[in-house]
């Protein structure tokens, strides 16, 4: 199958492709997912070989048991790979991310005397979720719990993807002030579990 053809097909076509062993259909979803993906794992990381390494292992997974594969959404599925591969770097300590760094620096800036529980991080999160207005919600919701791209979002809605962008940043703008800087950095730490 030629490239370009291969470009028109949807991410359930090209699970189904690869699962025919279909090269082209690979070099595709690697090449539209190679990039958020790392940004994905770098955001939490902020160590580009470690977050490369892990983008690399999670594609190469994803051929490697094509012929095993029962995946509802490939986008939620790559996505979900990469995060638990994050936390897994994460509590082996092979990383010392920012993250770790900028925590420290939130607790001594906020006198360490509240450190707050995930259920409790949860919780603000949810008030605050619900806080926003429902367009917007509904934004947040889809790009981060189903983590559909803006231009996925934006096409299941029927508005610009400039509207989808605009929206998550009001989302993530309003969340910041709501919830204060420490909820929003460990709301990273804890992004695989919440909802």
């Amino acid at each position: 199958m030629n490239s370009p053809e291969v470009q028109l097909f949807s991410d359930d076509r090209l699970i189904g492709l690869i699962q025919e062993n279909d090269l082209a259909a690979f070099e595709h979803i690697y090449n539209k997912y190679w990039s958020k993906l790392y940004l994905s794992a770098y955001n939490i990381l902020r160590d580009r070989q470690v977050s490369e390494d892990i983008t690399q292992e999670v594609l190469v997974n994803l051929w490697i048991k094509r012929t095993t594969l029962q995946v509802v959404s490939l986008n939620a599925y790559l996505y979900t790979a990469v995060r638990y591969q994050v936390f897994n770097v994460l509590r082996s300590g092979k990383v010392k991310a920012g993250l770790f760094n900028n925590l420290e620096e939130l607790f001594s800036n906020n006198g360490g005397e509240e450190i707050l529980s995930e259920k409790e991080i949860n919780r603000l999160l949810e008030q605050g979720i619900a806080e926003l207005p429902d367009k917007c919600r509904q934004i947040f919701i889809m790009s981060r719990k189903e983590h559909l791209s803006t231009k996925e979002i934006a096409e299941r809605l029927g508005i610009s993807p400039k509207t989808v962008e605009n929206q998550l940043t009001i989302a993530l703008n309003r969340l910041r002030k709501t919830l204060g800087d420490f909820v929003c950095m460990a709301l990273i730490m804890f992004c695989g579990r919440w909802f």
